[in-house]
């Protein structure tokens, strides 16, 4: 795209009918006559030499060409508005940037719900990417600023770091509910005696279930390892297996829920964020 031949204010528009689907609506949205957006619109056809959008229905659907142009447009747009917010009052009701916040896939069945929930009554023009960036990477993405914010494990260090205690989150054993000790009270000696699969982010070391049977001085070997919760729900479904989850998502699994031993505690999550941005107003807002 070169930005000397364009006005860089019909991309708002272009944004505003790719999102809107509708011309009218799209008026409405930016709070200008439908003639504006239809002005707007031609000369962006004249631009890209590309139709853009045609009509479907009582609306209008994108061409290739305007799929094409939009994740670059709204990437633009969003940094443009989260630079101008930072430098502003912060309105959640009115904004539409794009917050990046990396957790597990336990971190976000936990607290993803929630935050649709709040975002939905009181800033529904604002999106959250989730991602799960490695937690080595953690530190640098938030340096540069493809993170907002980061649920992870009490130990990541960095001098540009903040951060605050989040959850503590109790875990539970499941199993098929036909499994022979479903219903009973699990002993450590139980609990390592069974077959286990297990859920950890790193290809290496040892897993939350490992470690903690480790420092009661037993040892499990898993029969499966894998790096998110729902296969290993499903292989406990449809197999003898076990598996070590957090308790809330054990008590939507449908499974069979078995209390583990007094040696397991709950696990931590803290909120991480980059010293610099702690007086940006939206940030503030969101944590």
């Amino acid at each position: 795209m070169n930005l000397r031949t364009i006005d860089l204010n019909l991309l708002p528009v272009l944004e505003a009918i790719y999102t809107e689907r509708s011309l009218t609506r799209a008026s409405e949205t930016l709070h200008i006559t439908q003639p504006a957006v239809s002005n707007a619109l031609a000369r962006l056809r004249t631009h890209f030499e590309d139709p853009l959008f045609v009509r479907e229905g009582r609306g209008v659907k994108p061409t290739a060409m305007a799929d094409a142009l939009m994740p670059a447009v709204r990437d633009a747009l969003d940094r443009l508005r989260a630079g101008l917010e930072q430098r502003s009052t912060f309105e959640p009701s009115r904004s539409t940037r794009v917050f990046n916040i990396s957790a597990r896939d336990a971190g976000a069945f936990i607290l993803a719900p929630d935050m649709a929930r709040r975002l939905e009554a009181d800033a529904p023009g604002i999106r959250i990417a989730w991602s799960q960036v490695q937690r080595g990477h953690i530190s640098t993405e938030l340096a540069s600023g493809r993170l907002d914010l980061a649920v992870d494990v009490p130990d990541l260090r960095g001098p540009d770091l903040e951060s605050v205690d989040l959850l503590a989150t109790p875990y539970a054993c499941v199993t098929c509910r036909d499994h022979p000790m479903a219903g009973q009270a699990l002993s450590m000696e139980d609990f390592v005696a069974l077959r286990h699969v297990v859920v950890s982010s790193r290809r290496e070391g040892r897993s939350y279930v490992e470690e903690v049977a480790r420092a009661a001085g037993h040892r499990i070997t898993p029969v499966m390892r894998l790096p998110h919760h729902l296969p290993a729900l499903e292989i406990v479904r449809q197999t003898q297996l076990v598996a070590t989850v957090p308790l809330p998502l054990a008590e939507r699994s449908g499974l069979a829920v078995l209390p583990l031993p007094p040696a397991f505690p709950h696990l931590r999550s803290v909120l991480y964020w980059r010293r610099e941005n702690a007086e940006d107003p939206a940030l503030a807002w969101l944590r």
